[in-house]
């Protein structure tokens, strides 16, 4: 009877660990779906548009490849093909709109940087520093964004992100605290940039009747 416990529990296990392995191979293939799906519809857009998004557009592609990177092996063999594919578009993407800082002054961004996130070196900027690092540079665009010119607000998108990038990178390192506040963060930076569009759109207006 004993011998015969011990057989069946096992097989459970065994059918366990069968299970768990079948679940972390749905949970990348479904990385993969959300992944192609995004990229059909990024790829609807104009240049333009992806250009003008391009901090969103990078953070986006971290964050929904970050697993797949991690588990690419769980994949099909045709998967794997169909996600180096997916690579390769996105880094023409990124070869085209990383070209953007060029236009930036290397000297004048240094001090963009420090001014809004406190460091010069966002890409190791740690976890625990993240979100005094939004907070920063929300105080400073609430206070400063007035006076900004427009060229001023090519910095300052940059510079966030810059900061998204590194946020998506150490995204599985914060605590749920600090995800909420920095999405919050995110939404209002978004949101006051695009009234600065708005005005500048209306001043336009006004201009030419």
């Amino acid at each position: 009877m004993k011998k015969m416990l011990k057989w069946i529990l096992a097989g459970v296990l065994a059918t366990a660990a069968l299970g768990g392995g079948a679940q972390a191979q749905s949970k990348v293939e479904q990385d993969l779906t959300e992944l192609r799906a995004w990229m059909q519809r990024r790829s609807a857009q104009a240049d333009s548009t992806i250009r003008k998004e391009w901090p969103n557009v990078k953070q986006e592609y971290k964050e929904l490849t970050y697993g797949l990177n991690r588990n690419t092996q769980q994949l099909s063999e045709e998967s794997q093909k169909e996600y180096k594919t997916m690579k390769e578009r996105y880094g023409e993407w990124e070869a085209r709109n990383e070209s953007i800082s060029v236009d930036l002054d290397g000297h004048e961004l240094e001090r963009w940087e420090r001014q809004l996130t406190g460091t010069t070196n966002i890409s190791r900027l740690k976890p625990t520093r993240m979100r005094d690092a939004y907070v920063q540079a929300l105080d400073i665009t609430r206070s400063q964004r007035r006076e900004w010119s427009l060229r001023d607000w090519e910095y300052a998108e940059f510079v966030l992100g810059e900061l998204n990038s590194r946020k998506a990178e150490v995204l599985n390192q914060l605590n749920n605290s600090d995800k909420i506040k920095i999405a919050a963060l995110q939404v209002e930076f978004a949101s006051l940039k695009k009234g600065r569009e708005a005005r500048d759109a209306y001043e336009h207006m006004r201009e030419n009747n």
